[in-house]
């Protein structure tokens, strides 16, 4: 009898483990994956495998499982959320590390790991420094790859700007061309600039090599010719800015540099490009000559500069005097005309007189 109530005991304890992990519990996450998804012929990859503890650490690649030993090292360890973190790697890839592993097989999803044989690399024509590209403003830019080694008919080229790739745009054909290891900007402006990549691919569409292309939009600094304004007022002449990444603004007045005082001042313009608009408040006679904008970024170091804009200050009275000779010219004419019609009315007089009989 006490070994039945033993026994009903211990049965209600599993019962109640059971229930504790019940399918809500046991029912585990998607594994998740990080690592190599591309690695060169001899070169090191890691793949690292985050699962739930209830679930099964069994490494495969193509449906083989695998374990640690010559081709592979495979480690565990436990999160302190309670999770299992497992990661396999190699010190030197080969192509036959190229395949789908993943770390449990209760769930089909997989990280796919591509070995690539360098056959050829690529050489892009760079302005300067590892991967440095400028364009001017509204000109041609032109980026070339150059495969240096063996090349094969069956290469495949493909361009990208960030992660979207370019294609010859088929509505404006004559903005963006690409054709090959080749790609033209007919008319480079502020929005073209950025982030390109052309890469090489094998007949298989597995990769072999790529290069980055950090596109800058070189400073362009306008001015107008010449400009007119009245002594005394406020002057405020704005130099239209363009440039990746933003240029810094300077100002020259003939040959001396411009900086902010009572009667100088700068302000930022509609695109918040500081010091863009020069502010001379009043300005006098002596303000009279020629402005220069310029600007450089922080990969153009040479500033640009604008054309020269040559100001022209009026006199505040100048406006007056054509009026006042107006004026004058007016009352001339009008004395004229009165002295003339008075002489005309005496004269009719006399003539009136002389022309009347005795009888009159």
């Amino acid at each position: 009898m006490c070994w039945n109530s033993l026994s009903v005991v211990v049965y209600s304890v599993v019962f109640c483990a059971l229930l504790d992990f019940g399918p809500s519990r046991v029912l585990a996450d998607e594994p998740s994956y990080e690592g190599n998804t591309t690695v060169r012929d001899g070169d090191p990859f890691k793949i690292t495998c985050r699962v739930s503890m209830f679930q099964v650490i069994k490494w495969q690649k193509d449906g083989h499982t695998l374990v640690t030993g010559e081709h592979y090292n495979i480690s565990e360890a436990v999160t302190n959320d309670n999770m299992f973190v497992s990661t396999i790697m190699a010190n030197s890839a080969s192509s036959m590390h190229s395949g789908a592993y993943r770390c449990t097989t209760q769930y089909n999803k997989f990280h796919v790991l591509y070995v690539v044989t360098a056959q050829a690399t690529i050489k892009a024509n760079y302005d300067y420094g590892d991967n440095h590209k400028i364009g001017e403003y509204k000109s041609k830019l032109t980026l070339i790859c150059n495969i240096d080694g063996t090349q094969d008919p069956e290469y495949i080229w493909k361009w990208f700007k960030g992660d979207n790739q370019i294609t010859t745009d088929s509505e404006d054909p004559h903005h963006v061309d690409v054709s090959g290891n080749t790609l033209v900007v007919n008319r480079f402006v502020e929005n073209d600039a950025g982030q390109y990549t052309c890469s090489l691919f094998s007949s298989k569409n597995s990769p072999i090599d790529k290069k980055v292309f950090n596109v800058v939009l070189k400073p362009y600094m306008k001015l107008p010719k010449t400009a007119t304004f009245i002594e005394g007022e406020k002057m405020e002449l704005e130099c239209i800015v363009y440039g990746v990444p933003t240029p810094e603004v300077s100002w020259k007045f003939e040959n001396t540099t411009l900086v902010p005082s009572e009667h100088i001042k700068f302000l930022p313009n509609k695109k918040n490009i500081t010091n863009a608009i020069l502010v001379l408040d009043p300005i006098t006679m002596k303000d009279r000559g020629n402005f220069i904008c310029s600007g450089k970024n922080s990969v153009v170091y040479e500033p640009v500069h604008s054309g020269a804009s040559y100001v022209r200050i009026k006199d505040k009275m100048a406006a007056l005097w054509p009026f006042l000779g107006i004026c004058a010219e007016v009352i001339v004419l009008c004395l004229v005309i009165f002295i003339y019609e008075k002489k005309r009315n005496k004269a009719e007089f006399e003539e009136s007189d002389t022309d009347q009989g005795p009888e009159t």
